[in-house]
């Protein structure tokens, strides 16, 4: 808990030394939630049956996939931080610390996160309450699942993240895959369009990947339209974190022992 304490404490620091980007990125947070709020307002006066719920509920998931953005985000980070010490050579300095290097970088991890927590996903949630309609859950259980799915869900970006980074040690260079990487993260969880609304055939494939763990499910509980039993929503998302953890530690396993250091 210490270890993860001093994560925490230098994530604030830096995130106070760098106030300009707390008043840039905020306001861009507030901006892209008020444009996912009037996009599906405008798609319901189009076809206020299409979409297989009412447009409060439907607004409110649009504004939740971009609240959750800064909660992943800082998950998904950890693969950049992984790919520039590997550039600049410095990984080494990493690995001689007396910490389990996975267990390090899920604490700069969740530093970051209580970061963003603070600074972004409270003040967005404010903005959403007052100017977008946002719902609360749609009931106390869900309330209470939608956060345990939330922390799965973070768990399983962290550690496909972390795979990632592990790419870099090999690739050297993961910006290509990275790119592709995000795209399929922001179209197959269906954080933009909920997978229900996917044709059956994509639908199915969705399902089947990891990246449904992440957004669709703990979003689709928070709003009420998760179909099936939240209690094996949890252990599907707990299937794929550990499944995805056991991969990470057998592939670290084998990748640190060809760490090339460039540069330095």
């Amino acid at each position: 808990m210490k270890v993860l304490y001093a994560f925490i404490r230098t994530a604030f620091h830096n995130a106070w030394i760098f106030r300009l980007d707390f008043w840039l990125i905020t306001p861009g947070l507030f901006i892209m939630m008020y444009a996912s709020h009037s996009l599906w307002s405008i798609l319901y006066q189009q076809s206020p049956h299409a979409f297989g719920m009412d447009l409060e509920r439907m607004t409110t998931y649009g504004v939740l996939g971009i609240l959750l953005l800064p909660v992943m985000r800082s998950a998904m980070r950890i693969q950049y931080y992984i790919a520039e010490q590997v550039r600049l050579g410095t990984l080494e300095l990493d690995l001689m610390k007396p910490l389990d290097f996975m267990f390090h970088m899920l604490s700069r991890s969740v530093g970051d996160l209580g970061v963003q927590l603070l600074t972004r996903c409270v003040p967005g949630f404010i903005f959403a309450y007052l100017f977008l309609g946002f719902r609360p859950p749609a009931s106390a259980q869900a309330g209470l699942a939608f956060l345990a799915s939330l922390a799965l869900g973070y768990l399983v970006i962290f550690v496909l993240s972390f795979l990632m980074g592990m790419l870099s040690i090999v690739t050297l260079d993961i910006r290509s895959y990275a790119w592709a990487y995000h795209s399929l993260v922001r179209f197959a969880s269906g954080q933009v369009v909920p997978l229900w609304m996917f044709p059956p055939a994509l639908a199915a494939i969705a399902a089947a990947l990891p990246f449904q763990a992440v957004y669709f499910v703990p979003m689709s509980i928070y709003v009420g339209a998760y179909e099936g039993s939240l209690g094996n929503a949890l252990l599907s998302q707990a299937a794929w974190a550990v499944g995805l953890f056991l991969t990470a530690r057998l592939c670290w396993a084998r990748v640190q022992r060809r760490v090339t250091i460039q540069g330095g």
